[in-house]
Parts: structure tokens; C-alpha cells; sequence
């Protein structure tokens, strides 16, 4: 008999066999739809998800695009980045979503390539191409222009779609803070300006993109913002125990609770683990016991360790590592660390950290559950940094031994991986 395959999906983007966690925001995503395809009129206002890389902002985006599929709606899905000309690829996306409509488009689909071509994106017999890439300098008039055209063709795009039966046009742009400011202006005029079309956008990004969206727009304020959040214990156990049962392979108890608890509600790490722990309990498994789960965690750590927690520490410019480093010293059972501790650890004031702790936010690095609080995106990160540069687990409240520099002195005498300098 074949030996089934992992039901775990560890992959960045990949859809999980148990989606959950997530209701509420699929509830109102949701309502979003119902309510454009009761009055044919833009959404209220876009939903953008924010939260740290990890957490499933990509797997929610798809999720949101299945339901609007099932409900007959035109979906457009698009990752912006950091190279492009991201107005121009949202343009090229529209375009691919809207050729199949075009055989019979008739006067609005003509009305539809016309528009496109003023930025440079043809259609010809159903195929899409850019027939000239977007200029390296934009300047402020080719900008408004850009700010019209999308506008117009996000509109026309949702008329072809309701003149093919269809109830709107569903707009995903996943990747959100990547784009410039001027490209964000663009796009956040086009979507403002199409509120009489049936149209629902949903984006996300990472948890500085509402700062980024505000500088473009100010209107953007009234965005409705959904932070993701690390799943609670009902829905991390259903992530991790749910797709082995549906294969007949039971969980320990015990080696359930090892892994939720080194998971610590991550989405990706709970499909690593379970991936790994898959693997560890061998072909012959019915039950994943606890050897399997402590296996998955020394496996998990390895992998994490060579690749992206190497990276992480390796891109980090010396006076991240060193607040990264206090991080990790200050760090209690649940990964969250004190900004007091810190202060205190490395001899500063908060005023002069913020600017790194606000880069380490930026890169995903960190994240703030509460103010005055801090803990790495990704579990067990703060080990992989006390192994490396030997110092110690202090915790939070614990008095520092020696003088507060310490940690500068070691990173500094230390031949660690290689670093940015300030």
C-alpha cells in the first residue's frame, strides 16, 4: 500500500489542508461581497491585512479569491514588488483577467484595450503582452496620467465583468508595501476613484504598510485595517492535528503539546513542524508520538538556522544585531521582551533605539504585540541568536551581570557572520 503523502504544507504561500484561525476575517471579506453585488458599487472601502511574513496574509488573500470565484465575481490577483513598475502590473494583471471577456467584448472591451495601451500593454487575440517597459524616472504628469488610466480601466474591467453576468470585479494585491510612494498615490487614487463600479479590493502587506498607505493617501486612514495575529491554541491544534486524521494517523497528546509549544501560534512553523514530525514517525506511523515531535523540533531548528535565520542575522547592520541580541537576552517563556529590559541591557534610552527597532519592524524581523513590547516574527529565532553569540537567557526583570555593554563588547569581538555597518 502506498505510503501517504505529508499532509503539511510549509511553503511560502502554500495553502494549508486546515485553514483556520482565520473566520472572522473571512466573515467580513464576506460581507464585502455581498454587499458589492447588492448594490453594484465599490466596497465601502478596501480590506488590507497586515502582519509579519509567516502568519498566512497570502494563504487569507487566496482564500478571499476562492469565495469571490465561487460567487461568479471577476478576480484579479497581483504581488507587487520591489523592482517593477507596480502600477504598470497591476495594469498587465487587470489585462489577464479581463482577456477571456474580450472575445465578445465588444465596445466596452475595445473602450478596454485602448486604455491599456497607455501603459504600454497590448492584447491580441486573448494574449497579453507589455510592449515597452515603464520608464526608470516618472514625473509628476506621467504620474497623474498613471493615477487616470488605472482608474479607468479598474472601472471598465468591472463594467466587462457585469456585462458577462458577473457580479463585479474583485481586486487582490498581495505585497502591498513594496511599491513607491508614488506608485501607492496611483493606486490608491485609481481605487478611490471607482466608487460607482462593482468593484471589492482586498491587499496586504506587512504591519508598517498602513504608515506607507497614509503618507500616499491621507484617505487611506478609513482603509479597513485587519491585523493578522499568531493563531490561538483552538486553531493552531486544528492546523496541526486535522490533516492526519483525515489520513488516519493520530496524534499523541503529549507530542501535540511539544509542538504547539514550540509553534507558539506561528502558521508556518506549525507546517513545518508537522511536515517534519510526518517524516520523523517513518512509513510505518499511525501515531506521531513524542520522539517524532522532538525529532520535527531538532530537524525545524537546523533548517531554519542554515537558511533563514542565517539571513536574517547576516543582512542585519551592527546595531540591529546588538538590539537583537537584547532581544533575545530579555526574551521570556513566550518570546516577548520588555523595550525597559532592553534599554537597560544595552545602556540606552528608548528615543535613540527607535529608529532601529523601527528597521527590524520594517524587515519583518520583530514585531510589537503591546506597547512596550517586543518578540521575533519567528519562534525560536531568539535561541538561534544566544547559541551563536554565546550570551546568556537573562529574562525579563533579571538584573544585568557586568556592565550593561556587554552585549555591544561581544558582538564586536566576536567573528561572526558578516554584517551591514550604520
Amino acid at each position: 500500500m502506498a505510503v501517504p503523502q505529508s499532509p503539511y504544507t510549509p511553503g511560502p504561500g502554500a495553502r494549508p489542508c486546515v485553514f483556520a484561525g482565520r473566520e472572522s476575517i473571512m466573515s467580513r471579506a464576506g460581507m464585502m461581497l455581498t454587499r458589492v453585488a447588492n448594490t453594484q458599487r465599490a466596497a465601502p472601502q478596501p480590506m488590507v491585512l497586515t502582519g509579519p511574513r509567516g502568519l498566512g496574509k497570502t494563504v487569507t488573500l487566496g482564500e478571499i479569491a476562492t469565495a469571490a470565484t465561487a460567487r461568479k465575481f471577476l478576480t484579479c490577483s497581483v504581488a507587487f514588488d520591489g523592482v517593477s513598475d507596480n502600477t504598470q502590473l497591476l495594469a498587465l494583471a487587470l489585462a489577464q483577467a479581463t482577456a477571456p471577456l474580450m472575445r465578445k467584448g465588444g465596445a466596452a472591451g475595445r473602450a478596454f484595450v485602448r486604455r491599456l495601451a497607455a501603459l504600454s500593454i497590448e492584447v491580441n487575440a486573448g494574449v497579453v503582452k507589455v510592449t515597452s517597459p515603464a520608464p526608470a524616472t516618472v514625473t509628476e504628469s506621467a504620474d497623474a496620467n498613471a493615477r487616470q488610466v488605472l482608474g479607468d480601466l479598474v472601472g471598465k474591467a468591472a463594467s466587462l465583468a457585469t456585462g458577462r453576468g458577473r457580479p463585479g470585479l474583485v481586486l487582490l494585491i498581495d505585497e502591498l508595501q513594496e511599491a513607491t510612494r508614488h506608485q501607492l498615490i496611483s493606486v490608491c487614487n485609481a481605487i478611490q476613484d471607482t466608487t460607482d463600479a462593482p468593484v471589492a479590493v482586498f491587499a496586504a502587506g506587512l504591519p508598517t504598510t498602513p504608515d506607507k498607505l497614509m503618507s500616499a493617501a491621507t484617505f487611506s486612514e478609513r482603509f479597513d485595517y485587519q491585523e493578522l495575529t499568531r493563531l490561538d491554541d483552538t486553531a493552531a491544534e486544528r492546523a496541526l492535528v486535522e490533516p492526519s486524521l483525515a489520513l488516519g494517523v493520530w496524534w499523541d497528546t503529549d507530542a501535540v503539546r511539544i509542538v504547539l509549544a514550540e509553534a507558539a501560534g506561528s502558521p508556518y512553523m506549525i507546517q513545518k513542524l508537522g511536515d517534519e514530525a510526518w517524516l520523523a514517525a517513518g512509513e510505518a506511523r499511525t501515531v506521531i508520538g513524542p520522539d517524532a515531535a522532538l525529532v520535527a523540533i531538532e530537524r525545524t531548528r537546523h533548517d531554519l538556522g542554515v537558511g533563514m535565520f542565517r539571513g536574517r542575522w547576516a543582512k542585519a547592520s551592527q546595531r540591529e544585531r546588538e538590539l537583537i541580541a537584547a532581544i533575545a537576552c530579555a526574551a521570556d517563556a513566550r518570546g516577548i521582551a520588555r523595550t525597559a529590559d532592553i534599554v537597560r541591557l544595552l545602556d540606552t534610552t528608548s528615543p535613540r533605539l527607535s529608529k532601529t527597532r523601527r528597521a527590524l519592524l520594517d524587515k519583518g524581523l520583530i514585531e510589537a504585540p503591546a506597547r512596550g513590547l517586543v518578540r521575533f516574527t519567528m519562534p525560536a529565532f531568539a535561541d538561534y541568536v544566544l547559541d551563536l553569540t554565546g550570551l546568556p537567557k537573562l529574562g525579563p526583570g533579571v538584573p544585568v551581570v557586568g556592565p550593561p555593554p556587554a552585549i555591544r563588547a561581544i558582538l564586536g569581538d566576536r567573528a561572526l557572520l558578516p554584517g551591514r555597518v550604520d
